[in-house]
């Protein structure tokens, strides 16, 4: 029996990459969904500076300009919170149901999505990885990366790209 892992997130795409997934290996076949809730960004401040201490901003041959918050923390496990989970995983329960599949096991996460995924299939044991894509245009696929680009490039698993 193959073991299809679909990396899904809230769009269209994702239910299109489940139908895709699902009329290639069909009933037949064992689904796992995954949704990766993206990690809170980093905080300005802390507990006691909520946000942030603001330092004089030079540049050279300008002097000095303003300022801008400098104290950071990067996020705490309070910020990674089961709830966040639980969204994640309900995002995977209603994109299974949408396409249509029956007996999946939806799986939800935090952190960087194309880690969670590859991680998801190393630890489930899948067969083939099936993500979807969107379009973007030229400047937005030079300044972000792409989930899809990153599994596809770090995978040992084979993947099936959706559109």
């Amino acid at each position: 029996m193959t073991h299809v892992l679909i990396a899904v997130d809230d769009s269209d795409t994702s239910v299109a990459a489940a139908h895709t997934a699902y009329r290639l290996f069909g009933e037949s076949a064992q689904y796992t969904l995954v949704n990766v809730a993206e990690s809170p960004p980093v905080v300005w401040g802390h507990d006691g500076l909520r946000y942030g201490t603001a330092y004089p901003l030079s540049i050279p041959g300008a002097g000095v300009i303003g300022s801008v918050p400098f104290v950071i923390r990067t996020p705490d496990e309070h910020d990674r919170s089961a709830d966040r989970v639980e969204a994640a995983e309900q995002t995977a329960d209603g994109i299974a149901q949408e396409a249509g599949l029956a007996h999946v096991e939806s799986i939800g996460d935090t952190g960087d999505p194309a880690e969670a995924i590859l991680a998801a299939a190393r630890t489930h044991h899948v067969d083939v990885i099936v993500v979807g894509t969107h379009e973007r245009g030229w400047f937005k696929r030079l300044v972000t990366s792409s989930v899809a680009g990153e599994v596809i490039r770090d995978s040992e698993i084979p993947v099936l790209v959706a559109r």
